[in-house]
């Protein structure tokens, strides 16, 4: 079975097959490996969606990558969500030394959003890849997000020094009408676990 990969920049999504093979491909070989001409490929295409002519693994090569964590939270019909540098936005951050991927999330969700009490859902995290250029290198980012449920004991605040200006519960209907306002990832995400679990909104 074809398992497909998905990264984000911006503005492109990269799909990735698992049964791609890279001897070969494109005229890309391993000692042309740079991440400078594989964001120009990148930005070249003319598609917002690019099937890309090798594997997930080659192209990793390429860029630093880091790993962050973060959580899909419900309480009842409602989805915590951030508003962070006037995007909208899921709450995750990058792993610390000696962390476990399920420890950032939680960490990061408390942090970012307030006093939570949080259950970790049996469900296996999603996982994502991001792309993106800060303070002139490249970064490709893979986060693990958690499913969980918070209790209905939460003070909710917003970590101001992370550029988060509102946290927020919110129901599910009206989630999509706030990603038009967010990143291609994150209602990426979004309409991956509605499908997933039947939701509706």
């Amino acid at each position: 079975m074809v398992q497909k990969y998905f990264v984000f920049t911006e503005n492109k999504c990269l799909v990735f097959s698992s049964y791609q093979q890279d001897s070969g491909k494109e005229g890309w070989k391993k000692k042309e490996l740079n991440s400078e001409k594989f964001w120009e490929f990148i930005h070249l295409q003319p598609h917002d969606e690019i099937l890309m002519p090798f594997s997930l693994a080659y192209f990793c090569q390429a860029f630093k990558k880091v790993t962050a964590a973060g959580g899909l939270v419900f309480y009842e019909n409602h989805l915590l969500m951030i508003y962070r540098n006037e995007k909208w936005d899921l709450p995750k951050g990058w792993m610390e030394s000696g962390e476990f991927p399920m420890q950032t999330a939680l960490r990061e969700v408390r942090e970012e959003c307030g006093q939570i009490e949080l259950t970790i859902r049996a469900n296996p995290p999603i996982n994502t890849f991001h792309l993106y250029k800060m303070k002139g290198k490249f970064i490709l980012k893979e986060t693990h997000w958690f499913e969980m449920s918070a209790s209905s004991n939460h003070r909710l605040s917003p970590q101001h020094s992370e550029g988060i200006s509102k946290v927020e519960f919110v129901p599910f209907e009206k989630v999509s009408g706030k990603l038009d306002n967010s990143y291609p990832l994150i209602r990426w995400i979004w309409e991956s676990y509605k499908g997933q679990n039947q939701l509706n909104g």
